[in-house]
């Protein structure tokens, strides 16, 4: 058997043995005996599962009531619009314009890979590099549990599969399993990873690899999910207790802190492997990674040259509070309605006045950034706003289109917003709210208090504001069981100058940016009608023919 060995994970560590470039082909008994060829196959691996930006955040925000996707990258209208079936779910790696945001066919030929490492790596030799190569399980063990949840999130339970398929296959029999059977492989993947990986590496260069944080964020991430109500219909308070346990674990670690202030928020997310940071993804600066590290040039205007790939909502914009923890409201007359908002809403969003790269966004009618610009008025936003956040602003991506940039897979703050979550749902209004205005405190939002319900709800709208574009939204609805409130129309907004030539006093005008369709099934993707060809024992989601 021939292996060919791609060298496609481009910046996950400045390691030389990550950057490897590609060799050509390689039999599989040279590649399974050396441990730098062996480091080779597991980048692709990391690659494969660790989804960024379009295919992490965006492309899921786009499907609910944070995002408007300007084109489509990634079919999200095929789902806003209630248009999803069997017989339209293509899943291609890494970029594909035809492509869904599905992934059954891709997880699973990462998953094949996974199993190939494990049925191989007994062969590996050991001398001198045996840390390393123990390492490494400990790394696919967390890669493989987090492809798992990656299907777990979009289809529930799902085909657990351990053997390595060979082209001498040709029946395939393996039925789905439950929601809970997938959940409990996925955690003894975990477990197997936990065992093995180190808090922190010593080395720089290995930093990108997983960690012990790494795989415990996942365990947290899992439990908080199976505690939901929409996973936990007996509201099992064990379930609770188990989610506020596994993210406290990560807490008591003590490796990781808050990054950043109100005025530099941002940098969570444009400084490298930060204190915040528990694991990322890093793109390389000198090799193009299209729709990765062209992010700046994508999420920015028309009128620095940019793409306006994914437009913020309005019903996004109108939920981040006023600097004064009071919900923002249209009151009569309103001037400025982007005026004292809570410190966040800068960091995170590009509105008309907004400063940005040596001049003001002109979002208004006529103005630079506008459908009416000179420039790339195809480009322009459809509802008013283009997203700030993850954007390093000193970055001329108009001398080179693309830079190095981060994806934040894990960060503590969503640990402390799941531990308040658990907490909250058990009762234990007082860690909650500790948690919980810890992140607040960190941007200069007043303290909130409440218990119950209140507390819950607050603890859901912490998440919607401080979570916003990371991927969260699209399944934190669906796991609360309330995900028709993600598809009402999208909205953006007309700002009028007053008088015409104005630069300084608008009017505001809400508008429909795109109706959108509710259907039930999608608490589910549906999976690929041609894997159920191939394999007739698994079963197709509720819904969907």
């Amino acid at each position: 058997m021939i292996i060919s060995i791609l060298v496609l994970f481009a910046g996950i560590s400045c390691k030389k043995v990550l950057d490897l470039k590609p060799t050509g082909s390689f039999s599989s008994d040279n590649v399974w005996r050396d441990p730098a060829l062996i480091q080779v196959f597991v980048n692709q691996i990391y690659k494969e599962s660790v989804f960024a930006f379009k295919d992490g955040g965006f492309g899921w925000g786009s499907q609910t009531d944070e995002l408007y996707s300007n084109f489509n990258w990634c079919s999200e209208n095929t789902y806003t619009l209630g248009q999803e079936t069997p017989d339209n779910q293509g899943s291609s790696f890494p970029l594909n314009y035809s492509s869904t945001l599905n992934y059954w066919t891709t997880l699973y030929s990462t998953i094949q890979k996974t199993n190939l490492f494990f049925q191989n790596i007994g062969q590996a030799d050991t001398v001198g590099a045996g840390q390393a190569i123990n390492n490494l399980k400990g790394e696919v063990h967390f890669l493989r549990g987090l492809c798992y949840f990656e299907l777990l999130k979009r289809f529930g339970g799902v085909p657990l599969i351990t053997k390595v398929y060979t082209t001498n296959d040709n029946t395939f029999t393996d039925a789905r399993a439950t929601w809970e059977q997938t959940r409990d492989f996925i955690l003894s993947d975990i477990s197997a990873a936990a065992a093995i990986l180190p808090k922190v590496y010593a080395n720089s260069g290995d930093y990108g690899k997983a960690t012990l944080g790494a795989a415990l964020a996942l365990k947290s991430r899992l439990l908080l999910y199976a505690a939901s109500p929409e996973y936990n219909t007996a509201n099992d308070v064990s379930r609770w207790q188990s989610a506020a346990d596994a993210a406290k674990a990560v807490i008591d670690l003590g490796v990781y802190s808050l990054y950043g202030n109100a005025a530099t928020y941002n940098t969570i997310f444009t400084d490298n492997f930060n204190s915040e940071v528990i694991f990322s993804r890093v793109f390389s600066p000198t090799v193009q990674e299209d729709r990765y590290n062209t992010l700046y040039r994508d999420l920015s205007p028309n009128g620095y040259n940019g793409y306006s790939a994914y437009n913020v909502l309005e019903q996004m914009v109108e939920d981040f509070d006023m600097a004064d923890g009071t919900p923002f409201a249209w009151t009569n007359p309103v001037t400025n309605p982007y005026l004292n908002r809570d410190p966040r809403f800068y960091a995170d969003i590009l509105y008309n006045g907004a400063p940005f790269q040596n001049r003001t966004a002109q979002f208004y009618e006529g103005g630079l950034d506008s459908k009416e610009s000179a420039l790339s008025p195809w480009n322009a936003s459809k509802t008013g706003y283009t997203i700030r956040k993850m954007i390093d602003a000193s970055y001329n991506f108009n001398i080179q289109p693309y830079s190095g940039c981060q994806w934040v897979a894990f960060r503590l703050s969503e640990m402390y917003l799941n531990y308040a979550e658990a907490e909250a749902e058990l009762g234990n209004s007082g860690q909650a709210l500790l948690y919980l205005n810890k992140i607040r405190e960190r941007v200069g939002m007043p303290d909130v208090t409440g218990s119950g319900t209140a507390l819950i709800d607050l603890v859901r709208h912490e998440r919607r504001i401080e979570l916003c574009f990371e991927g969260h939204r699209y399944f934190d609805i669906r796991r609360w069981g309330i995900a028709d409130i993600g598809s009402k129309d999208a909205l953006g907004i007309t700002i009028t100058p007053v008088p015409a030539n104005s630069t300084t006093n608008f009017t505001y005008q809400i508008f429909t940016t795109q109706k959108r369709v509710w259907l039930p099934a999608s608490y589910y993707y549906p999976i690929p009608r041609k894997e159920i060809q191939i394999d007739p024992s698994i079963k197709q989601n509720p819904g969907y023919n």
